[in-house]
């Protein structure tokens, strides 16, 4: 008798490795995916020792102040908040939300 081995998805395992790199742990990725598959923490470390994603290393950077600018704006029927945060300095967007 031959038992079929449940493979997941390529979908999933993006969204592990995604998830990995978002800073959760081994442990807290699995437990984010088990909302799709369940799947354990060795199974996601074993992903990411298969594909070995490149990790992209930033250089942390001493920000001395920001910006922060947001609005209210009415699509349809719901509202939603908008808003950016911008570096005094180089005027670089940080972050969009």
């Amino acid at each position: 008798m031959r038992i079929k081995r449940n493979r997941t998805p390529l979908k999933y395992i993006g969204y592990g490795l995604y998830f990995y790199f978002l800073g959760l742990s081994y442990r807290n990725t699995s437990k984010a995916l088990a909302q799709f598959v369940k799947r354990s923490h060795v199974a996601v470390w074993k992903w990411i020792q298969r594909y070995k994603p490149k990790k992209i290393a930033r250089k942390m950077k001493r920000i001395s102040g920001f910006i922060i600018d947001e609005t209210l704006i009415k699509i349809g029927s719901a509202h939603m908040w908008i808003g950016v945060a911008i570096e005094l300095k180089s005027r670089e967007i940080l972050a969009l939300f």
